[in-house]
């Protein structure tokens, strides 16, 4: 059974194909956006008539909802692309608070008189866009794959490592200045984790970029592929501070380790030395305990 042919449009120097959802500019492809490439088509099967916004999103973006603002970016995007800039637009109308009209000469011929096509070899448009969605959801897997999974050249690709990520302590007590002594305390346990042998250190930076971003650590260790978070907590407790440590397994979201110590509060320098000097030698001791191929300790 064939198709139903659909129109090409001739305006100017272009020709749009509705079939193919193609635009060329005498014999050549003028690259669209499938959004852009819809916005045209709708404009065109309505050249001369207004098209209210709500109508022209309804159309463009059937399954989403989108701010008039997306609708405007479109429209920018399109003019550029036809060449449409400026005061003096020749194809396409902006009425304010109502919508747009193609306003250029418009010839409509049949499928068969516009760019020649094989439509034996043309896909329906719900294949062709089950494809764009497929090779795009491969290409952001690869992306993803290349920058967080793939091996570093720094080291083996075989070697038997930890991964950790440090996450910055809670501050449960404003008194004890909620900035400075858990980043203290946190870049003092980077750089005592990252002496030990065959533990990586996720870089800190990278972590604050995701709690800038709002975005849960057990969600980043995953997608980093890291194998355990170091967390916790600080709180006063009377005249001592109480750091609360957490080794937890990203997997399994199991608490491989848990501990409390405390150092009076007058020292808070020396407490965050301390600290960090105990707790690292508990982190390298359990993941030496959960099959971390460790030499004797060093």
């Amino acid at each position: 059974m064939n198709e139903t042919a659909q129109p090409v449009y001739r305006f100017g120097p272009f020709r749009y194909d509705s079939g193919q959802r193609l635009l060329f500019r005498e014999d050549e492809t003028v690259p669209l956006a499938p959004k852009l490439s819809e916005t045209l088509r709708v404009l065109l099967e309505h050249h001369g008539k207004v098209v209210d916004k709500a109508e022209l999103m309804r159309e463009v973006w059937p399954d989403a909802t989108v701010e008039e603002v997306g609708l405007a970016r479109n429209i920018s995007q399109l003019r550029k692309a036809l060449g449409d800039e400026g005061k003096a637009a020749r194809y396409i109308e902006t009425l304010p608070k109502r919508g747009y009209r193609f306003t250029g000469e418009v010839e409509t011929e049949d499928a068969g008189a516009g760019a020649p096509a094989d439509r034996k070899t043309m896909l329906p448009p719900a294949w062709r866009r089950f494809l764009l969605a497929a090779a795009t959801l491969g290409a952001i897997v690869g992306l993803v794959y290349w920058q967080f999974y793939r091996p570093s050249r720094y080291f083996t690709s075989d070697a038997q490592v930890a991964r950790v990520a440090v996450v910055p302590f809670e501050c449960l007590s404003p008194e004890l200045d909620c900035y400075v002594f858990p980043h203290g305390l946190t870049d003092l346990l980077v750089t005592r984790l990252s002496q030990l042998k065959d533990v990586h250190v996720l870089s800190q930076s990278t972590v604050y970029r995701f709690q800038r971003a709002r975005l849960s650590m057990p969600f980043m260790a995953r997608l980093l592929a890291q194998d355990v978070t170091l967390e916790g907590s600080i709180q006063r407790a009377g005249e001592k501070v109480r750091i609360t440590a957490r080794l937890v397994d990203v997997h399994s979201a199991t608490l491989v380790w848990s501990d409390s110590y405390e150092y009076p509060v007058r020292q808070l320098a020396e407490a965050q030395e301390l600290a960090a000097e105990e707790i690292a030698a508990q982190v390298d001791a359990h993941l030496r305990a959960h099959g971390r191929p460790l030499p004797a300790s060093h």
